[in-house]
C-alpha cells in the first residue's frame, strides 16, 4: 500500500479514537508487523495505554495478531488495511438497515459499530436507553421489540459471532474461547455484498431499462434465498422460479420475462448467462464480468472529467479493441490525426494508456514495427484507487480545517438547537425563544455548512468509484 492509504488509514483511527490510537497505528504500519515491547519504545506510551489501544483497535478489527514462535508465546501486531478503509462506508451501512428495518434497527446497528464488538444483552440496554430519551412515546420502544429486531439484523447476515479479546491487549485466552458469553459485531461483507447487488441492479437499469432492472433483481434476489453469496457467479434460477418471484414482485413483468432474460444473455456484456435451455432455462449472474464492466465504466467516467470528451472517446475506442494503432483510433474515433495523436500521447504520459511494439523484422526497425495502443487495466485500477484514496484523505482534511476555523460557531449553533429542543418539551414554541445567533453568525454558518455538504457528496461519489475498482482488483486476485 501506498503512503497515501497509510496516511488516510491514520486520519480514519484519529477521528473516530483520537491521536494516542492513530500513532500506534501509524507505528505499526511504518513496521509492518510489530510486537507489544516495540510498539512501546516507538510509541513513548507506557504499557497500561498501549495494551488498552491495542484493545480497542482489536475490538474493531483495526489491529489483528498473531501468535508466533514454537510455543506461540510471542505476538506481533499489524493493522488490517482493508478493514480500516471500510470506515468511510459505515453510514452507508447505516443508511442500508435504516431503509430496510426502520430507526430502531439503525440505532442498534450504529451502536454496535460505535462498539466494535458487544454482548447482546449490554447492546440492547443501551439502545433501550438511547431511543427512551429521544422518543416521544416511551412505551412503543421495549426489550422485546429490540430483540426482535437485532434477530431480523442476524437472520440477514449484518450481525455475526466473533471472540472477545482480552483487556490488556493479548489474544483471546482458551478460558475466555470456552465462556457462555457470545460477542457480536458487525458483519461488513453483508454490506458490501448487499451494495454490490445494488449496484448490479442500478447498471442494468442505465443499460438497458427498468424492466431488466426488475428481471436481475429478481435473480439476485433467488440466489440469496437458495444458495446464499457466491465470489463469481451467483447461484442459478431457472425460468419457473424467476416467475413465481416477479409474479409476487412485479406482477406486470411477467409477460415481458422471456423478453428480458434473451436481450440480457444476448448482450455482450456477459452479466447475465444462460446455463442451461431444459424447462426454459436456467440463469445466473456472472460477477466478474460485472466487475469488469462497471470498472470500465468508471474508469471511463474518470478519463471523460479529467481529459474531455474527445479523449474519452479514444479511451473508449482503444479499451474496446484491445489493440489498436495510432491511425485507426483517429479513423474510429473521427479526430483529425493531429489531434488524435496528441490526445493518444496524453493518455499515454498519465499512464492510462501503454505500448505494445511488434517487430516485423528481427532488426528491430522503427519503420518496420507496429505501435499498438492497449489500456493497461489492472495496473490502472491500482493506480486510480490510490488516487481515489489520496482524495478522500484531502476531502477529509478540508472538512475537518472547515470545522476548525468555525468550531466557536457550530458550537453556539448546537447549543441552540439544544435549547430550542428543551423549550419545546416545556411546551414552549420555538418562536418565544432568544435567538442566540445573529444574522452574519447564521450566513457565515450557513456557507461553512454548504461547503461541509459539498465535501461530503465528492467522498460520496469517491467511495463509489473505490467500491468499482477495489471489486475489480479483489476478483483479479481470485482469478
Amino acid at each position: 500500500m501506498t503512503t497515501g492509504v497509510h496516511q488516510l488509514v491514520v486520519s480514519l483511527v484519529d477521528d473516530l479514537f483520537g491521536p494516542i490510537c492513530a500513532k500506534t497505528v501509524s507505528t505499526i504500519l511504518k513496521n509492518s508487523q510489530i510486537g507489544m515491547k516495540e510498539i512501546i519504545e516507538r510509541t513513548g506510551f507506557d504499557k497500561r495505554t498501549a495494551n488498552q489501544c491495542l484493545c480497542v483497535l482489536i475490538k474493531h478489527r483495526f489491529v489483528r495478531f498473531d501468535e508466533i514462535g514454537e510455543k506461540k508465546r510471542a505476538v506481533r501486531y499489524t493493522v488490517d488495511i482493508l478493514q480500516s478503509l471500510s470506515l468511510p462506508f459505515y453510514p452507508m451501512f447505516v443508511n442500508i438497515v435504516k431503509q430496510q428495518h426502520g430507526d430502531m434497527a439503525e440505532v442498534v446497528l450504529e451502536e454496535l459499530l460505535h462498539q466494535g464488538s458487544s454482548f447482546k444483552d449490554s447492546l440492547l440496554d443501551i439502545c433501550l436507553f438511547r431511543l427512551q430519551t429521544s422518543v416521544k412515546d416511551k412505551h412503543t420502544v421495549n426489550m422485546e421489540t429490540l430483540d426482535s429486531i437485532f434477530e431480523v439484523l442476524r437472520s440477514r447476515g449484518y450481525v455475526e459471532k466473533t471472540e472477545e479479546p482480552s483487556e490488556d491487549g493479548e489474544p483471546p485466552t482458551k478460558k475466555s474461547r470456552s465462556s457462555g458469553g457470545v460477542m457480536w459485531r458487525v458483519n461488513t461483507q453483508a454490506f458490501y455484498t448487499f451494495m454490490r447487488d445494488t449496484q448490479i441492479v442500478e447498471f442494468i437499469k442505465n443499460r438497458f431499462d427498468e424492466g431488466a432492472g426488475e428481471v436481475v433483481s429478481v435473480i439476485l434476489l433467488l440466489n440469496n434465498q437458495i444458495d446464499g453469496d457466491m465470489s463469481q457467479c451467483s447461484s442459478s434460477a431457472s425460468y419457473d422460479q424467476i416467475l413465481h418471484a416477479l409474479k409476487n414482485k412485479s406482477p406486470t413483468m411477467v409477460p415481458f420475462a422471456k423478453s428480458y432474460l434473451d436481450i440480457l444473455t444476448d448482450s455482450d456484456l456477459g452479466i447475465v448467462k444462460l446455463v442451461d435451455d431444459f424447462g426454459g432455462g436456467s440463469f445466473l449472474i456472472n460477477f466478474s464480468n460485472f466487475y469488469l464492466e462497471y470498472a470500465k465504466h468508471h474508469i471511463c467516467s474518470i478519463v471523460r472529467e479529467r481529459f474531455g470528451p474527445k479523449s474519452h472517446r479514444i479511451f473508449s475506442i482503444v479499451m474496446a479493441k484491445k489493440m489498436i494503432e495510432q491511425k485507426q483510433v483517429a479513423e474510429l474515433a473521427l479526430i483529425p490525426y493531429k489531434d488524435a495523436k496528441e490526445l493518444l500521447y496524453t493518455l499515454y504520459t498519465e499512464n492510462f494508456l501503454e505500448i505494445q511494439e511488434l517487430h516485423r523484422t528481427p532488426d528491430f526497425s522503427p519503420l518496420r514495427t507496429f505501435y499498438l495502443f492497449h489500456v493497461p487495466l489492472e495496473k490502472l485500477t491500482l493506480k486510480l484507487l490510490n488516487v481515489c484514496y489520496k482524495a478522500i484523505y484531502n476531502l477529509m482534511s478540508l472538512r475537518k480545517d472547515n470545522l476548525n476555523e468555525n468550531s466557536r460557531l457550530v458550537d453556539k449553533s448546537l447549543r441552540a438547537d439544544a435549547s430550542t429542543l428543551a423549550a419545546t418539551q416545556q411546551g414552549i414554541a420555538p418562536e418565544d425563544l432568544e435567538d442566540m445567533l445573529t444574522s452574519s453568525e447564521k450566513q457565515q454558518l450557513g456557507s461553512c455548512m454548504r461547503v461541509v455538504k459539498r465535501l461530503d457528496l465528492g467522498e460520496i461519489n469517491i467511495l463509489d468509484s473505490i467500491s468499482a475498482l477495489t471489486h475489480f482488483g479483489n476478483n483479479q486476485n481470485v482469478h
